[in-house]
């Protein structure tokens, strides 16, 4: 598969799963992270979908990965920091840290991505 055809099944897959995401789910929740936290019905298909699109994006990434192995120090940091800010806000109801973590990581591996291209 080439790098555009993993980059479209990603965006295509994301975009979808982001739109699900964001609707509200009010049906019980199937798994309970946290008090306001757990995925319902609606919010599993949109992670599906989400996990479809990543698994062609790393695939990809794991292609190539002589070309950003070893990695920066730089993008390690915002990795972690990116994972433990979208765990902490989950399992601590720390609201909207999320989606600062959630950029982090959508940045480092668009930056990974990018590598890969261009190698």
């Amino acid at each position: 598969m080439s790098w555009r055809a993993a980059l479209v099944w990603w965006l295509v897959c994301s975009a979808a799963g982001v739109t699900l995401l964001v609707l509200p789910d009010t049906g019980p929740q199937l798994i309970t992270f946290s008090e306001a936290h757990g995925p319902g019905l609606l919010d599993s298909a949109s992670v599906v979908l989400l996990l479809v699109g990543t698994f062609f994006f790393w695939r990809h990434l794991w292609r190539g990965r002589a070309s950003f192995i070893p990695i920066r120090p730089m993008w390690t940091f915002a990795l972690g920091l990116g994972a433990g800010l979208v765990i902490a806000s989950v399992l601590g109801d720390f609201g909207a840290w999320w989606a600062v973590g959630a950029a982090l990581l959508v940045l480092v591996q668009a930056v990974l991505f990018a590598r890969t291209v261009h190698a």
